[in-house]
């Protein structure tokens, strides 16, 4: 018997009438469609709201909102140069109440014997000043000062200090914790060295204190849907905030998943310690000591890419960071480095001999299970992309083919009825499509699932349905290794 959804069936006027029905026109297999959030600061230029998502579709646009060199606008602009097709919110932060800005001071010293030219980095911004034979420490230190200035996109304030000797405090724009971690060095590339007769000594960075809190904007927030976040800060304040939420999130009466990445620049020790105090599934802590681009920005390029992969099992390893400046090779992470981080729970880059920045491997905090024992279930970023995947399939399988179907036990007939019969045959045919979309394992893998795919009438409400899937999830080709067995 067939039933319509329009038209009734005492309908008595004669004519041709034909409706539309789309439930079984889509055979596709969709991914969550993605979107990324911006997590960081704002100046007091920005005329953009406080703790409220704003859509955004340039760099410019963040400039003008969040204020032109702010936390977010630098963030913009990594994101940007990588992603240029993934809709972008940013959700701006005041600086809080009583926060303290990072500073640091640059001392010139000597006077320029010969003509030269000094470079100096803050960040990944290089400023090249000429230098003139007879040039005072003062004439320098004002040079760079003014240099800086005049920079409208800079990450830091500078002014001279007007002692002995000559020095140039460097303060960042942003009061809090980490707006102001940005690197300060001179002499980057090959062939560039200070003019001689020329010192530049750069003092070790005074953090500063308290980061806003992301309460009220996450709050804010709702129901709307951001899988891919960028986030600045690492205070555990806001990363207990952001985990809680993003836990929730994940759940199975939310199910709006969202995966944050952060990123620090610290020593190995510091670094593992982060990590281990998260152990946090939904969360990636990027390790950019070997980097001079500020760690909010490195994040946001990261979030870029990784939401820009339109394959949520494929490995992101080697896709370039776009505009994320290394440091000099002397004295980067070591290999055997790179792997006791990753095993603690830490996401590695890698520089090639070009100076090119690259995904080493992004990996979750999550080593530990309820007990405390060792648990590699989310040990990767991609099993809970997968994850997530899956989900959102399954939901939208039922969702837009049995909308309004009536339950029944197996052997009921009719009429827009669901079986478990019928459900489970449709699980079987949704597992040949993760398969086909390289989700899933097959071979043993696929016949496992369908043994141990249950798919009942739930024996205290007679109108749900409950299924049990048992997916074998793909895996990353990490690593290849081979033995050489030669004979002479």
């Amino acid at each position: 018997m067939i039933q319509f959804n329009q038209i009734p069936v005492n309908f008595l006027v004669p004519g041709q009438y034909v409706e539309f029905d789309a439930s079984q026109a889509d055979g596709t297999t969709p991914t969550i469609p993605q979107r990324i959030l911006l997590v960081g600061q704002m100046l007091a230029t920005g005329i953009g709201a406080a703790n409220v998502a704003t859509l955004v579709s340039s760099a410019d646009e963040v400039a003008q909102l969040a204020g032109r060199g702010s936390m977010l606008h630098h963030m913009a602009r990594k994101l940007f140069a990588a992603n240029s097709f993934t809709p972008v919110y940013v959700l701006a932060q005041a600086d809080a109440g009583g926060a303290t800005k990072a500073a640091r001071q640059v001392t010139v010293g000597g006077s320029a014997t010969a003509n030269g030219e000094l470079d100096l980095y803050v960040g990944d911004t290089r400023y090249a000043l000429g230098v003139v034979t007879s040039a005072t420490a003062a004439s320098i230190a004002t040079a760079i000062a003014a240099a800086i200035t005049a920079d409208p996109d800079r990450y830091v304030d500078a002014a001279v200090d007007g002692g002995t000797p000559a020095r140039v405090n460097l303060t960042a724009r942003h009061g809090g914790i980490d707006a102001g971690r940005v690197e300060v060095t001179h002499s980057r590339y090959d062939g560039e060295r200070l003019p001689l007769g020329v010192t530049l000594t750069i003092a070790a960075l005074v953090e500063g204190t308290v980061n806003p809190s992301i309460a009220a904007g996450l709050a804010g927030l709702g129901e709307s849907w951001y899988p891919t976040i960028a986030m600045g800060y690492t205070d555990a304040a806001n990363l207990t905030l952001l985990e809680t939420d993003l836990a929730d999130r994940f759940g199975p009466l939310r199910q709006i998943e969202g995966y944050a990445h952060i990123a620090r620049s610290a020593d190995q020790a510091t670094l593992q310690a982060l990590a281990a105090a998260r152990n946090a599934p939904h969360e990636s802590v990027i390790d950019c000591a070997d980097v001079l681009t500020p760690p909010w920005a490195v994040a946001a390029s990261v979030a870029a890419l990784d939401a820009g992969e339109p394959d949520p099992g494929r490995p992101r390893q080697t896709l370039t960071l776009p505009g994320v400046m290394a440091r000099v090779a002397t004295g980067r992470r070591s290999r055997a480095v790179r792997n006791q981080l990753l095993a603690a729970g830490v996401s590695t880059l890698s520089i090639d001999a070009s100076g090119t920045v690259r995904i080493e491997r992004l990996t979750t905090t999550y080593r530990l299970n309820a007990q405390g024992l060792p648990d590699n279930s989310y040990f990767d970023t991609e099993s809970l992309h997968l994850l997530a995947n899956l989900r959102y399939t399954l939901r939208t399988r039922f969702a837009n083919k049995y909308p309004r179907h009536k339950l029944g036990k197996d052997g009921s007939e009719g009429p827009n009825v669901m079986t478990p019969s019928t459900a489970r045959a449709e699980c079987i045919a949704l597992y040949l499509s993760w398969l086909n979309l390289g989700w899933v394992e097959g071979g043993v893998a696929f016949e496992q699932f369908k043994q141990q795919l249950r798919a009942e009438i739930d024996s205290n409400d007679p109108n749900r349905l409950n299924l049990l899937l048992p997916p074998d999830l793909i895996n990353q080709l990490r690593t290849v290794a081979g033995q050489i067995q030669f004979r002479r």
